[in-house]
């Protein structure tokens, strides 16, 4: 925590994060019990924490980017807050440690969705990278022999994690392959509503069913 930013300043900013937009003191009166007035809003804004519109009443209020990186970091106090603790209330010093708690616990989870979003992109990644393998294992267990023709249905319906878009993106770049082959369906009275569904539409055509392995 910056050292020129008390308790309450910070415990402003925690607030115009959570709301994440222009609030008004009414709005905050209404929904905290607390309002930004002077001068309090006047030291943030100097200070290019906080920034407030002035203009007309009530008030509004927003935070700003400076405001929004101190609270991307750890809540530790800084030497004038650690001088002013040790003359706290017991109550103050709870409720301190209680917003220094709950902070670093949004921290924690803000850095385990990351990480979690990021191994799922790793994982996207790794999948579209081997779902030319993947789409040719699954053939390999419907098809009877190679060349036969496979309904996309049967594809998809296996390939159940991967999403139509990125499976659409897979099989027309295996069209590049000289032993695939995407056709579509001659006889459309056939199509029922999971054929038409499952298609994917290449060359503005869509393909019903997937061979692999004649040349």
């Amino acid at each position: 925590m910056s050292d020129d930013l008390s308790p309450a300043d910070y415990a402003i900013l925690v607030l115009l994060q959570i709301e994440d937009r222009e609030i008004s003191n009414t709005e905050l009166n209404k929904l905290y019990g607390v309002r930004l007035v002077s001068p309090a809003y006047e030291k943030l804004n100097a200070a290019g924490y906080v920034v407030s519109k002035t203009d007309r009443r009530p008030y509004r209020h927003s935070l700003a980017d400076k405001g929004a990186r101190v609270l991307g970091k750890p809540l530790v106090l800084g030497e004038e807050q650690a001088e002013a603790a040790g003359r706290r209330s017991t109550s103050e010093k709870q409720l301190w440690a209680a917003l220094a708690a709950k902070h670093q616990e949004n921290l924690d989870l803000r850095a385990a969705v990351g990480d979690a979003d990021r191994s799922d992109d790793g994982a996207r990644s790794q999948d579209l990278r081997s779902l030319d393998e993947r789409i040719r294992a699954v053939y390999d267990q419907v098809a009877d022999d190679p060349g036969d023709w496979v309904s996309l249905t049967k594809i998809r319906s296996l390939l159940g994690d991967v999403s139509k878009a990125d499976l659409d993106k897979a099989l027309e770049q295996m069209l590049g392959a000289p032993d695939v082959r995407l056709e579509s369906e001659i006889h459309r009275h056939r199509l029922g509503k999971r054929e038409k569904e499952a298609s994917v539409r290449i060359g503005g055509e869509d393909r019903h069913k997937l061979a692999i392995g004649l040349r």
